[in-house]
């Protein structure tokens, strides 16, 4: 019986990750990744944020697209369910941003942070970016060691090579320098 239950778990499974698509970010997505955003980040565990600080989820296509950056969605039938940005800072600079994944879907049997993750990268060689950077709050334990496998390395605010805004004051900075491969 144990064998059945499995076995229909990991059809399930599969079949659901047949759903799940990765693609570019439109207006119609805004509301949802908005909502995705704050639940992971309003989850208990850090100072609660809103919109407000951070006023670049109500304008991502001005914020990401027209510089040069871009925005992925992961969708399931249709919601969102993952997200990650890369905004354009010149002189082959990126930030990488808003990098969530509703929790029903980290690691086994999606890994769909790693996917996320490999768009955006694979964007960033093909575009010449030479150093990503990004902040996360440090308590943020299981994101810190996913940068640090990434090849990250921790850096202090002040040796950020261009600023840019964090919704959290007390946060990490990583940067990340190319060639990526």
């Amino acid at each position: 019986m144990a064998i059945a239950i499995n076995s229909t778990t990991f059809t399930e499974s599969k079949e659901r990750m047949n759903m799940i698509e990765i693609r570019l970010f439109e207006e119609a997505d805004r509301d949802e990744v908005i909502a995705l955003v704050l639940s992971c980040q309003n989850d208990g565990t850090r100072p609660a944020v809103s919109v407000d600080d951070q006023p670049e989820l109500l304008c991502i296509q001005g914020k990401y697209f027209s510089d040069g950056g871009c925005f992925w969605v992961a969708t399931d039938h249709g919601h969102v369910i993952g997200s990650i940005g890369l905004m354009n800072c010149g002189n082959g600079t990126g930030v990488l941003k808003k990098f969530f994944v509703n929790q029903a879907y980290r690691g086994e049997p999606y890994h769909l942070g790693r996917k996320l993750y490999a768009e955006l990268l694979t964007f960033a060689k093909q575009h010449a970016f030479q150093a990503l950077l990004l902040d996360t709050p440090k308590n943020t334990e299981r994101a810190h060691k996913f940068y640090e496998k990434a090849g990250f390395v921790k850096i202090c605010e002040v040796d950020l090579p261009v600023h840019f805004d964090h919704p959290y004051k007390d946060c990490d900075f990583f940067q990340l320098t190319g060639p990526f491969i």
